[in-house]
């Protein structure tokens, strides 16, 4: 069995959201709220790799793990592997959740069944279905999917886009940024320099699919939020302020 580790990707100079890691949502910084639901997936340790000591000094005051990384990164996925290898040199976990840094609210039971899904494949991630406002913006990636034939509950990847594809299409596959890698696969992409797409489209997933590395996508219900605009982190702020007077 393959034995999983969490780590979230979170760098402190982002371009859209200054500073979007640490931005308060309901007394936390957001990156507390990743952290925290992802610990209560109770999958394996969970450990935020960042290039900044204010998010890592965040982290460590919650008692968890944080490994400062090269602030130099060209992508998430390069990040992960320097904070696993720091933190795993005896090569303890062999498969890897990549879960974003920006995605504060989610079912902590969507991380296991994706754990479930997971076979021969490089890469597994996650799509849902997109809604209309969603097709044509541009932070949100769309998934072009070749569905398997005998259950269409997962598929393999054959695009990402952060345009409207394919082409008239009745359903849209909104892609939700988070996963699982086996170890070697990992090792294997960051050997790759920057590929051509990755670069046009800035979406380093692009970068496996032009090495003919099979990233395998499975369906779920949940719509995650990522926080890339103000907008983005005051619908996440009222949306968790609705559920904390709630409960």
């Amino acid at each position: 069995m393959l034995k999983p580790i969490i780590i979230i990707p979170s760098r402190l100079g982002s371009t859209r959201l200054q500073k979007k890691a640490l931005k308060i949502i309901n007394g936390q910084p957001m990156i507390c709220h990743v952290w925290s639901n992802a610990l209560k997936a109770d999958l394996g340790p969970v450990v935020v790799a960042t290039d900044s000591e204010k998010i890592s000094n965040v982290i460590d005051a919650k008692g968890g793990n944080a490994i400062l990384t090269d602030a130099n990164h060209q992508s998430g996925s390069d990040r992960i592997y320097e904070a696993l290898s720091k933190f795993d040199p005896n090569f303890s976990y062999d498969l890897i959740i990549n879960l974003q840094g920006d995605m504060p609210i989610f079912d902590p039971e969507v991380l296991q069944n994706l754990v479930s899904k997971i076979k021969s494949e490089d890469i597994t991630t996650l799509v849902c279905k997109a809604n209309l406002d969603e097709i044509s913006d541009p932070n949100v990636v769309k998934a072009v999917i070749s569905w398997d034939k005998n259950d269409d509950d997962h598929g393999t990847a054959l695009y990402f886009s952060r345009t409207q594809v394919p082409y008239n299409a009745l359903t849209y596959w909104h892609h939700i940024g988070i996963y699982a890698w086996k170890r070697k696969s990992l090792k294997k992409f960051i050997s790759f320099p920057v590929s051509n797409l990755e670069k046009t489209e800035k979406l380093e997933q692009l970068r496996a699919l032009e090495n003919g590395m099979i990233i395998k996508v499975v369906k779920t219900k949940d719509h995650f939020i990522g926080v890339d605009t103000q907008k983005d982190l005051n619908k996440v702020r009222n949306k968790i302020k609705n559920q904390s007077e709630s409960n």
